[in-house]
């Protein structure tokens, strides 16, 4: 059996049976990817069953993308680390302390 693109992590993929799930890791050395799917639950499998699932890659899911627009909103800005390339907030400086 000719072996499938590895898996991409952050990427989406959709099975023939209508599930969709992200790759959270994968350590194709190793043999295991790790996916996650929308309800949040993880799943490991390896290698060997990647293959034999025949993923297809999709576009992220609507309502993923929805739920962590919320879980980022939740965070503050220095929780964020700042914006990018920039040095996390000093909150005591920031408050005049």
């Amino acid at each position: 059996m000719a072996q499938l693109d590895a898996p991409v992590v952050n990427n989406w993929y959709k099975l023939p049976d209508s599930e969709t799930f992200r790759v959270a890791a994968a350590d194709m050395d190793e043999g295991f990817i790790d996916i996650q799917y929308i309800d949040g639950s993880h799943e490991q499998l390896d290698a060997e069953i990647w293959n034999k699932l025949s993923p297809e890659e999709i576009e992220p899911s609507e309502e993923w993308l929805e739920s962590l627009e919320e879980d980022i909103s939740e965070l503050d800005f220095y929780e964020l680390g700042g914006a990018p390339g920039t040095e996390p907030l000093d909150l005591g400086e920031y408050y005049g302390e």
